[in-house]
């Protein structure tokens, strides 16, 4: 089985309503999303999924530089909501998709995790 990671970045801003600490604030992150995928085959280029292809298909999807209260408004803006909610976009176009994880900063960070969908390259 072979796996793979792709690192993205963003940063964004958010709060967590009713958190009884600072997180109940206006803060930001720079966070980084690792989009991890599994396979047990290779294309004729012996590459499970082109590291570009990962790229091009995962960050258009991510909220670079924008409030995530107000553009993802049902998703929790915790390290935890967003790493489900990435998941599900991606599986999307990535089947061999197994795991995103959402990192707040160096010390904090959520793995979400699921079985590969399918079989097969991804498609861009």
């Amino acid at each position: 089985m072979y796996r793979l990671t792709r690192r993205l970045k963003f940063d964004a801003a958010h709060l967590i309503p009713n958190h009884p600490g600072k997180c109940a604030r206006l803060h930001g992150h720079t966070y980084f999303v690792d989009v991890e995928l599994a396979g047990p085959d290779l294309d004729e280029l012996g590459i499970l999924v082109d590291f570009g292809t990962i790229k091009d298909v995962c960050e258009p999807l991510l909220p670079d530089h924008q409030y995530l209260n107000d553009v993802l408004p049902h998703v929790p803006s915790t390290a935890e909501g967003l790493s489900k909610y990435f998941f599900t976009v991606f599986r999307e176009k990535l089947p061999l998709l197994t795991a995103v994880t959402v990192h707040e900063g160096p010390n904090s960070w959520c793995r979400f995790e699921g079985p590969p969908a399918a079989s097969g390259v991804a498609s861009a």
